[in-house]
C-alpha cells in the first residue's frame, strides 16, 4: 500500500513537472516570437542607416562641387574685375547654397548617430533575449530529465518487486532442498560415528609408537647438539691460532723493516752474532733513550738564518687578511641587514599589492559574470614569500567545483577579470588584447565591451578580433585583407574624423582612445 500511495504520489509530481514543462514551453514560443520581433527591428535600423549612408554620400558629393564651384568663381573674380559686383552676388548665392547643405549634412550625421545608438540598445536586447531563452532551454531540459529520472525510478521499482517473488521462489526450493539434505547428513553421521571409533584405538596404538620414536629422536639430537658444541670450539681455536700467526708475522716484518731504516743492517745479521741479547728491562730502557735522542735531534731542526724577515712578512700578512676578515663580516652583516629590510618591504608591497588586485578581480569578475563570486587565495598565509596563489571562479549559477569544470567562455572570462585586475592596479598607456573575445558568446561580449569602454578612458586598447560587436566600439577600424594571393592589404577606418567648423567627430564615437584591428 505504501508504494502505491508513493507511485501516485510520484505521478502526480510528474503531471505537476508536466505543466510546468508545458507553460515553460508557451514562455519560450512567446521569447522566440519577441526575439523575432527584435531581429526583425534590427534590421529595419540597417536600412535605415544604410539609406542615411547614401544620403550622407551624396551631401559630400555635393560640398565637393560647391567648393570646385567657388574655387573657379574666384579664379574669375581675379581675371575679370569689372565684373566682380556681379560675381559677388553670385558667390554669395553659393555660399548660402553651401550652408545648407552642410546644416543638411550635420542633420544627417545626427540622424546617422541616432540609428547607430538604436542599433546598439536593439544588439543588448537581442543578447539578453537570447540569454533568456538559453536559461528557459536549460529549465525545460531539467524538467525532461526530472521525468525522465522518475520515469526509471516506477521501472526499478517494478523491476525490484519481481526480483523479490522470484528470490522468494527460489528460497523456497532451497529450503526443501536442505531439508533432504539434512536427513543423508544424519545418516551419514551415524555411519561416521561408528567409523569414528575404530578410528580413534588406531589412533591410540599411533601415538604410542610416535612417543617411542620421538624419545629415541630427542637422545640422538641431543648428542649431535654436543657434537657440534666441539666442533664450534675446534674452530674457535684454530681461528685465534691463525689470528695471532698473522700478528706474529705482521709484528715479524715491522722489524725488519725499522732494523733496515734505523740500523741498516737486517735482523738477521743482529741475530747471527755470538753477543747475549739484552734483558727485556734494558732494552726498553735503551728503546726509551734512543726515542728522547730522536725527538731532540728533530726538534733542532735546520738553521735557517731569514727567519726574522719570514716572521715579520707573516706578521704583516696576518694583520691585513685580519683586517680584510673583519671588512668582509661587516659587509655580510650589512648585506644580511639590507636582505632583511627588502624582505619586509617587498612582503608589505606583495600583501598591499595582492588585495588591491583581489579587489579589482572581485568587482571585474562580478562585471563580467553578471554576478557571482571570484577572488584570490594564498596557500600559505604564515609564509607569503613561499606561498602560491589560488584562483577561485564561481560563475552565479554553478557550484564552487574544479576549474576543468568551467565552460571555455567562463574560463577566458576569468582569465580576463585577472587581467584587467593587474591592469587596473599598475595601469598602462597602452594595451594589446589578440582575440580574447573568439570563445565568448553575445552576452559575455556585451559585458567585455561595457569594461573596454569604461577603461577605455584612460588606456589606449588595440583590439584584434573577428568579432563585428567588438569592432563596433572602436574609434578607429583597421582590416587586413588579400585580395591577391600573397600580398596583404591594410585597410583604415577612422571614425573620429573632427568637422573644422564645428569642433565635433564626424560620427560620435561609442569609445574614446580605442582602436581595433578586423583579420579579414
Amino acid at each position: 500500500a505504501a508504494s502505491v500511495q508513493q507511485l501516485e504520489a510520484e505521478s502526480g509530481a510528474l503531471a505537476e513537472v508536466e505543466k510546468r514543462i508545458a507553460v515553460e514551453s508557451e514562455e519560450l514560443e512567446s521569447a522566440r516570437a519577441q526575439m523575432q520581433e527584435q531581429e526583425k527591428t534590427a534590421l529595419a535600423s540597417e536600412h535605415e542607416l544604410r539609406q542615411v549612408n547614401e544620403r550622407l554620400n551624396r551631401a559630400g558629393s555635393r560640398l565637393s562641387v560647391a567648393r570646385l564651384e567657388m574655387e573657379r568663381l574666384r579664379e574669375e573674380t581675379a581675371r575679370a574685375g569689372r565684373e566682380r559686383d556681379e560675381r559677388r552676388a553670385g558667390i554669395g548665392a553659393r555660399e548660402a547654397a553651401r550652408r545648407e547643405a552642410e546644416e543638411a549634412l550635420t542633420s544627417a550625421r545626427e540622424a546617422i548617430a541616432q540609428g547607430q545608438a538604436e542599433a546598439a540598445r536593439a544588439a543588448e536586447e537581442q543578447a539578453e533575449l537570447r540569454a533568456q531563452l538559453a536559461a528557459l532551454e536549460e529549465r525545460r531540459k531539467a524538467a525532461l530529465a526530472s521525468a525522465a529520472r522518475v520515469e526509471q525510478m516506477l521501472a526499478a521499482e517494478r523491476q525490484r518487486q519481481d526480483e523479490s517473488a522470484q528470490q522468494i521462489a527460489a528460497w523456497t526450493a532451497e529450503r526443501d532442498r536442505l531439508l533432504d539434505d539434512n536427513r543423508r547428513l544424519a545418516e551419514q553421521i551415524a555411519a561416521l560415528a561408528a567409523r569414528q571409533g575404530e578410528l580413534e584405538r588406531e589412533t591410540q596404538e599411533l601415538d604410542a609408537a610416535l612417543h617411542a620414536r620421538r624419545a629415541r629422536m630427542a637422545e640422538i639430537e641431543e648428542s649431535l647438539r654436543t657434537l657440534k658444541q666441539d666442533l664450534e670450539a675446534a674452530r674457535e681455536r684454530r681461528s685465534a691460532v691463525e689470528i695471532q700467526l698473522v700478528r706474529l708475522q705482521s709484528d715479524l716484518k715491522h722489524l725488519e723493516e725499522t732494523c733496515l731504516h734505523e740500523l741498516g743492517r737486517p735482523i738477521a745479521d743482529l741475530t747471527a752474532g755470538d753477543e747475549p741479547p739484552l734483558a727485556p728491562e734494558a732494552l726498553a730502557q735503551a728503546e726509551q733513550e734512543y726515542l728522547h735522542l730522536k725527538e731532540k735531534i728533530e726538534a733542532l731542526g735546520p738553521v735557517n738564518v731569514l727567519a726574522l724577515e719570514e716572521y715579520q712578512e707573516a706578521q704583516q700578512r696576518f694583520e691585513f687578511l685580519d683586517t680584510q676578515r673583519q671588512d668582509l663580516i661587516e659587509s655580510i652583516r650589512d648585506t644580511q641587514q639590507a636582505i632583511s629590510e627588502i624582505d619586509i618591504v617587498s612582503r608589505k608591497q606583495f600583501l598591499e599589492a595582492f588585495e588591491q588586485i583581489n579587489a579589482n578581480f572581485r568587482k571585474t569578475f562580478s562585471t563580467l559574470f553578471g554576478g557571482g563570486i571570484g577572488e584570490m587565495r594564498l596557500t600559505d598565509d604564515t609564509n607569503v614569500a613561499e606561498s602560491g596563489i589560488d584562483i577561485v571562479a564561481s560563475p552565479p549559477g554553478k557550484r564552487l567545483q574544479n576549474v576543468l569544470l568551467l565552460s571555455g567562455g567562463e574560463k577566458a572570462l576569468s582569465a580576463i577579470a585577472l587581467l584587467m585586475a593587474v591592469f587596473q592596479y599598475q595601469p598602462s598607456p597602452f594595451c594589446i588584447l589578440d582575440e580574447v573575445d573568439a570563445p565568448l558568446d553575445e552576452a559575455n561580449i556585451v559585458r567585455f565591451t561595457r569594461l573596454i569602454r569604461e577603461m577605455s578612458e584612460q588606456t589606449q586598447f588595440i583590439l584584434i578580433t573577428h568579432n563585428k560587436t567588438t569592432m563596433e566600439v572602436a574609434q578607429t577600424l583597421y582590416g587586413v585583407t588579400m585580395q591577391e594571393p600573397g600580398v596583404s592589404r591594410l585597410v583604415s577606418v577612422k571614425f573620429g574624423e573632427k568637422n573644422g567648423s564645428q569642433g565635433r567627430p564626424l560620427i560620435p564615437p561609442p569609445v574614446q582612445k580605442l582602436a581595433a584591428v578586423a583579420r579579414v
